[in-house]
């Protein structure tokens, strides 16, 4: 994985980069997931997800913001994440297992994905954006 957190004054910034779109939005994914949960989970259930964007910005905020409703109302924890992106539409499948408070608990609560700032940067081989997360 390769993000890191920076500094913002009230909700949480990530700063991710990757090598292809795939590996960002995998990476993004996986951001929001440490954010909210603590500890690892168990790849025990798949949950297949497709989005449409006219831009990859508009694909990586639908993505996170149906990763977090999925998360939140299936109460699951994902932790492998796997993408394809073609012609404007991703598809991933989400595997991980139901919430414990024990094993997962303590994280923030993210209310939602945020568009201030949002967006994807291609410099020579590797993406990289800056995802502002309301918490």
């Amino acid at each position: 994985m390769s993000f890191e957190e920076r500094d913002h004054t009230a909700d949480i910034l990530m700063h991710i980069t990757a090598p292809d779109l795939e590996g960002l939005m995998t990476d993004a994914a996986s951001a929001l997931m440490t954010i909210m949960y603590r500890g690892s989970a168990r790849p025990v259930r798949d949950v297949k997800i497709t989005v449409q964007g006219l831009s990859p910005e508009h694909l990586l905020h639908a993505f996170l913001s149906e990763v977090l409703y999925v998360s939140e109302v299936e109460n699951l924890v994902f932790s492998d994440i796997r993408i394809s992106i073609r012609d404007g539409e991703l598809h991933a499948t989400l595997a991980g297992e139901p919430f414990n408070q024990k094993l997962h608990g303590g994280g923030a609560e993210v209310k939602g994905i945020s568009w201030y700032g949002l967006s994807i940067c291609k410099d020579k081989n590797e993406y990289s954006c800056d995802v502002l997360f309301d918490v």
